[in-house]
């Protein structure tokens, strides 16, 4: 989970969240991306990632990389009944994404129930962002006045990497009991295990961890 932002669906909250997640990335590298209908993410996708250079004619233009891959599900509803989804890829070509998503050891199939699901955890686990509840806050605004706005995410984010187990990371071995019988057992692990860069921290390991000085 790279990035975390509240707010509406607008063009400056999508730009928000590409730079947030152009920062994180190696120089030079550009990953495959998949979103649902908005157009947002494409204006954006299509800013971040390419370089200005100079034509023929000595004019600059801005020029979107060709390693760019962006896909979208557009999902057809009537009457807030989905009735049908349209795949379109709007960078790159089918073939290209393809691979990507074969690299990674998943399906090529154009989907947004990876970021659906991450979502729904999201809301299940922050009282404030959860739906039809007393306690909901659908704006940043109405998280401001408790300064809570970027701290209760940044919290939630750093409990959901190095503290919260995920059940699809656990890895399996077995044991021998007492009767001499093989038995399955599941060791949990955490997204930053499973990542390789640190062990599992308690909730209060995690809280009363000194802060870097801010650069």
């Amino acid at each position: 989970m790279l990035v975390l932002q509240l707010g509406p669906r607008t063009q400056e909250v999508a730009h928000g969240v590409v730079h947030s997640l152009a920062g994180m990335l190696a120089p030079g590298y550009v990953p495959a991306f998949t979103s649902d209908g908005l157009n947002h993410y494409f204006y954006s996708l299509t800013a971040h990632f390419g370089e200005w250079q100079e034509n023929e004619e000595g004019k600059v233009l801005w020029v979107v990389s060709p390693q760019l891959v962006y896909a979208q599900l557009k999902k057809i509803r009537v009457w807030r009944r989905l009735v049908g989804t349209e795949q379109r890829v709007l960078c790159g070509t089918r073939a290209m994404l393809t691979e990507r998503l074969h690299g990674c050891g998943l399906r090529a199939t154009i989907q947004t129930a990876f970021v659906e699901r991450v979502n729904l955890t999201l809301r299940q686990s922050v009282a404030g962002l959860a739906r039809r509840t007393w306690s909901v806050a659908a704006v940043p605004a109405e998280l401001e006045p408790q300064r809570s706005c970027v701290c209760i995410l940044m919290w939630y984010q750093a409990y959901y990497h190095f503290s919260r187990p995920h059940e699809s990371l656990r890895l399996t071995y077995t044991n021998i009991n007492v009767k001499g019988e093989e038995v399955v057992r599941y060791r949990n692990r955490t997204p930053a295990m499973a990542a390789g860069l640190t062990r599992r921290f308690r909730v209060k390991e995690l809280l009363l961890l000194p802060l870097p000085a801010a650069s």
